[in-house]
């Protein structure tokens, strides 16, 4: 059975993730995050947890929040 994971708060970790991974949480919006990606936010925010069971998904305010992030602006 997998168990539900929270992230940290989007604003400590987004900016801080490496490219490759920012690249595949964008183009994969919808989907569970990789167990490397969440253990990577886990490192970036000092965070013991890193399920490798858990079925990591970002929530509606997280993807606003990148979406916001990756704009173009004028």
């Amino acid at each position: 059975m997998q168990s539900t994971y929270v992230l940290p708060p989007v604003e400590q970790w987004w900016p801080h993730l490496d490219i490759p991974a920012k690249q595949w949480v964008v183009s994969h919006f919808g989907e569970p995050l990789p167990p490397e990606i969440v253990a990577e936010i886990c490192t970036l925010c000092s965070s013991d947890a890193s399920p490798a069971d858990a079925n990591v998904t970002l929530t509606n305010a997280e993807r606003d929040f990148i979406e916001t992030q990756i704009e173009f602006v004028d």
